[in-house]
């Protein structure tokens, strides 16, 4: 950027200068502080997140509840979300809507889309995030048919066709939406004794990518958000094992686990206006895990 001459003469006459020159341009509401928190506010925004009760969803409610966000909070059937529910009204979430769904039962799918646009307190919903998952592990060789076709249903086909019936429901009304599907360090990785979850988090990826190519120019961002190794009921079997622990965390640059925290601030970048140019990408929450 070329400045004019008598700005740089105003900088070298001294400080006063500079602002008599620039005090036409300048607006309170352009200082970095009030720039920067209108950027990432979710105040007026509906987010439906799935797996959200304990964990990394938890995590990322948090985040969302701080910024501002109605929040629908999409649960299984079987779990009370009422404890959630109070922390995140603590936190400053303007709602705090439950939506109970049971991510096996793919018949069920889209009535996550009408029971969200009759909770809403707008009428409509901005941002999904499709974080509910599953993980059966054991050798592939003794992997069943039962066990494959859970995990796929849990974590690929349910969070695809949760993303099009709001991409759909986006694209017909001509409204801008985003999309966050949670991917693991696994949808690079080939892992050990969890062959389904391998499969259904490098697809998942892949879905971020594609329907990011077909939607991104008609307003709807995809993208798809990596935890590492995060200190979660998921991950006790390392936690509680000093030589498992020691091993993980010399792969880790940062030298520590995550914790569900953590995901506060990426998942409030991928939620809202921050992120208006950012698609088909991911974010790795993982220490530094995926550099080496």
């Amino acid at each position: 950027m070329l400045l004019p001459l008598s700005f740089c003469r105003g900088i070298n006459s001294g400080t006063n200068a500079v602002f008599t020159y620039l005090r036409p341009y300048i607006s309170v509401n352009t200082s970095p502080l009030v720039m920067s928190s209108q950027l990432f506010s979710l105040e007026g925004k509906v987010v439906v997140i799935t797996g959200a009760t304990k964990g990394i969803g938890e995590g990322m409610a948090s985040g969302l509840a701080e910024a501002g966000a109605e929040i629908i909070l999409v649960h299984r059937p079987s779990t009370d979300p009422q404890r959630v529910i109070d922390k995140l009204l603590g936190l400053g979430a303007y709602k705090v809507h439950p939506l109970a769904f049971d991510s096996s039962n793919i018949a069920g799918v889209n009535q996550v889309l009408s029971k969200s646009l009759e909770l809403s307190s707008t009428g409509t919903v901005d941002v999904l995030i499709n974080n509910a998952g599953i993980q059966e592990k054991n050798p592939p060789e003794l992997h069943s048919d039962e066990q494959w076709e859970r995990v796929l249903k849990v974590n690929l086909e349910s969070p695809f066709k949760l993303a099009r019936s709001f991409g759909k429901y986006w694209l017909d009304n001509g409204k801008r939406g985003k999309i966050i599907n949670t991917g693991s360090l696994y949808s690079f990785r080939g892992g050990f004794n969890c062959v389904s979850y391998t499969a259904s988090k490098s697809a998942i990826h892949a879905v971020t990518q594609a329907l990011s190519n077909e939607w991104s120019s008609k307003g709807i961002n995809v993208n798809t958000i990596i935890p590492g190794y995060i200190d979660t009921d998921l991950t006790q079997h390392i936690m509680n094992n000093p030589e498992k622990r020691e091993v993980f965390l010399q792969r880790i640059p940062m030298a520590r686990f995550g914790v569900p925290d953590d995901f506060k601030g990426p998942i409030v970048f991928l939620s809202s206006a921050a992120s208006d140019y950012l698609t088909g990408g991911y974010i790795a929450v993982d220490g530094g895990f995926l550099s080496l």
